[in-house]
């Protein structure tokens, strides 16, 4: 094999450019995590890569505070694209596959007691700002389809909402029932964005989101965690969350309220319950008294 002179900058350009199919979250995470890479070894020739490197990458990560699920996945993103070199004969040897990726960590998700949740609801009934945080709480949706929904994915009649474009095929289309209160909260801020249109006259909000910011643009999950939701938890004296600890925690209190899981699952968006029980199985509570109390029944 004769190696390239290709250095990993000019790689890594090269395969993005031949990412065709992906999602713009998935190109844009590559994207990213490459151009972390190249900040270790972007000017070097991919002849000249070793192991070494990516264990170099990898520990310098690791000890500038970030966390060993990132790192695997930083790990993991340029491995793919180094293994395209080594495909294309451009390199000796598959690189990555030599180094052991950090294990991921194995996080403890935050869950609110049933106070907590009515606490977090209360606190976000302040302004309209925070209307965002009932919404994703009570139906469960990931951030991103949160941000992406638009007005006519809301039936009023129905008190329904339909998911759009999701991150698995089950989740796109789904139907989440919202209760009434949620409800008139969403058809108090359509009005108040119907009156700035009328007025303004102008393109603002010209994709009809929900939630957009003041100037009527997309949304930022990064600035509304920073601005909206760490804010609140700050003021409301609750434990730090992100926005995927709501999603979390909306699946566990239906749960814990005896929702049958087929119906968390479908609500949830994954693709059956299986995944949904593997997910959340620490709060399903099994009380193996009721074994008994079958017996006690029959006499």
């Amino acid at each position: 094999v004769m190696p390239s002179d290709m250095t990993f900058d000019e790689w890594s350009e090269h395969y993005l450019s031949t990412r065709r199919g992906l999602k713009p979250k998935t190109l844009n995470q590559y994207t990213y995590n490459l151009a972390v890479a190249s900040s270790f070894f972007g000017k070097k020739k991919l002849a000249k890569l070793s192991p070494a490197d990516i264990e170099v990458m990898n520990n310098s990560l690791l000890d500038s505070g970030l966390s060993s699920t990132y790192v695997r996945q930083m790990h993991t993103n340029v491995g793919t694209c180094l293994k395209g070199a080594y495909k294309r004969g451009l390199m000796s040897r598959d690189i990555c596959s030599l180094v052991d990726a950090p294990k991921a960590m194995n996080r403890i998700p935050v869950m609110l007691s049933s106070q907590q949740h009515e606490t977090l609801i209360d606190a976000s009934r302040v302004s309209a700002r925070e209307l965002i945080v009932e919404f994703t709480l009570k139906t469960g949706m990931r951030i991103g389809e949160v941000l992406s929904t638009t007005w006519s994915q809301i039936d009023d009649t129905r008190k329904v909402v339909t998911v759009g474009d999701s991150k698995t095929e089950a989740g796109s289309g789904r139907e989440i029932h919202m209760d009434s209160h949620l409800m008139r909260r969403l058809t108090a801020l359509r009005a108040e964005h119907r009156t700035i249109q009328l007025e303004q006259r102008s393109s603002w909000n010209s994709d009809d989101f929900i939630f957009c910011t003041s100037e009527g643009k997309n949304n930022n999950r990064q600035n509304l965690q920073r601005r909206v939701l760490t804010p609140l938890l700050k003021e409301a004296e609750l434990p730090h969350l992100t926005w995927h600890h709501l999603r979390h925690n909306a699946g566990s209190y239906w749960l814990s309220k005896n929702v049958p899981i087929t119906v968390v699952s479908k609500a949830l968006g994954h693709a059956n319950p299986a995944i949904t029980m593997a997910i959340y199985a620490h709060v399903l509570q099994e009380d193996n008294k009721q074994i008994a109390d079958v017996w006690e029944a029959l006499g």
